[in-house]
């Protein structure tokens, strides 16, 4: 029964290196362009979020200010009430240190700035008031997001990272490790563990919110979760079909008419149809990706509290790779497999994580602000 269906799979075993680098000679293979390509699509689909974020929380901050002597030209020779109510609520002795002819101190800066918010908190203004009041000297929303996308690019890799290297090594390999802890270095040997990588992103997020914060207050982590849940299920897809490519995390033998033979697994194994589970996590994480994008553009923010998208992420990823992982081959690791993967118990925790989520920003786990 085994080979009923041989005509139908797939006998895979692309090459690794995807090309060389000329006169360097270095190889770069598949699994880092997927990687890669899954961060940079995320990067451009933060954008846009950022924007939104934004305008849903105006604030302005002293990266917000392209030229301050030119702001506070604008700000002096205007007869606007808007110009008017701004100069009225900055420090007398302050108001009158502003001048056209002199360079602004950070007192009188920071002054402008708080009697800004002072009118965007109350309703006072808007950020396309401002905009228009003090012309080009601002930047736009979409450049402000863009300098908050660039910085949280680096603190995701790097979570990402040695997160996920550091989850390979506790919870895969930690005898081999523990003898030879150099080798934990050498991420290039291979290693990496998805649910070490999530938790790495959050610390990493944790760390970016309290690096942020001088100059958007308002972002708190679970907004910026909920921000980055969308583009994560897009580069868990990406970083499934890099291991695709690299033949590794194999399913169990299948005589079902889908499934591939692979010609090198990283294991060592003998090639026979398996279940291309690596492609089954990878549909998943799309879809998932599209719907906690849609849920994203059809609801207004205050229809929910912070939270709902990154909880929906753990509960759809992580249930699904639970149930995925009954068709993958047993992974060595601490734990005695016997009756449950890593990757199952290590679902659990984010699968409750995802459900406190969704109630919490439902007003279920405490006292929710009424809403419009």
């Amino acid at each position: 029964m085994l080979f009923q269906h041989s005509l139908a799979w797939l006998f895979w075993d692309p090459p690794i290196v995807a090309f060389t680098i000329p006169y360097l000679n270095h190889p770069v293979v598949w699994y880092g362009i997927l990687f890669v390509t899954g961060f940079v699509l995320g990067y451009f689909i933060v954008n846009p979020l950022f924007v939104r974020f934004l305008k849903e929380n105006p604030h302005l901050s002293s990266v917000d200010v392209l030229d301050w002597n030119k702001l506070l030209a604008n700000l002096f020779n205007n007869n606007s009430p808007l110009a008017d109510q701004i100069l009225k609520n900055i420090p007398p002795s302050l108001r009158q240190q502003i001048s056209p002819a002199s360079l602004p101190g950070a007192e009188v800066k920071q002054a402008v700035l708080d009697s800004c918010n002072q009118l965007l908190d109350s309703g006072g203004c808007s950020r396309d008031q401002l905009q228009e009041l003090f012309g080009n000297t601002l930047s736009t929303l979409k450049q402000t997001a863009y300098f908050l996308t660039d910085r949280l690019c680096w603190f995701a890799v790097a979570g990402t990272v040695i997160g996920a290297r550091l989850g390979a090594v506790i919870f895969y390999d930690w005898p081999l490790y523990a003898n030879n802890p150099i080798e934990i270095f050498k991420v290039w040997h291979g290693g990496l563990a998805s649910h070490g990588g999530v938790l790495g992103v959050i610390a990493a997020l944790y760390l970016y919110v309290k690096y942020v914060q001088r100059w958007v207050p308002q972002l708190t982590l679970l907004k910026l979760l909920d921000i980055v849940a969308i583009p994560g299920a897009l580069a868990g897809c990406f970083i499934r079909l890099g291991n695709f490519m690299n033949q590794e995390i194999l399913g169990t033998p299948t005589s079902m008419p889908w499934g591939i033979i692979f010609g090198h697994p990283v294991d060592g194994s003998i090639p026979e149809p398996r279940h291309p589970v690596q492609l089954y996590e990878a549909a998943a994480y799309l879809l998932i990706f599209v719907v906690l994008w849609r849920i994203w553009k059809k609801q207004a923010s205050h229809f929910y509290q912070p939270g709902q998208i990154v909880g929906w992420l753990f509960l759809l990823l992580f249930g699904c790779r639970f149930l995925i992982e009954f068709f993958k081959a047993t992974q060595t690791s601490v734990l005695d497999s016997s009756w449950i993967q890593m990757g199952q118990l290590l679902s659990i925790p984010f699968i409750l994580l995802g459900i406190a989520l969704i109630l919490y920003s439902r007003g279920f786990l405490h006292k929710s602000p009424q809403r419009q």
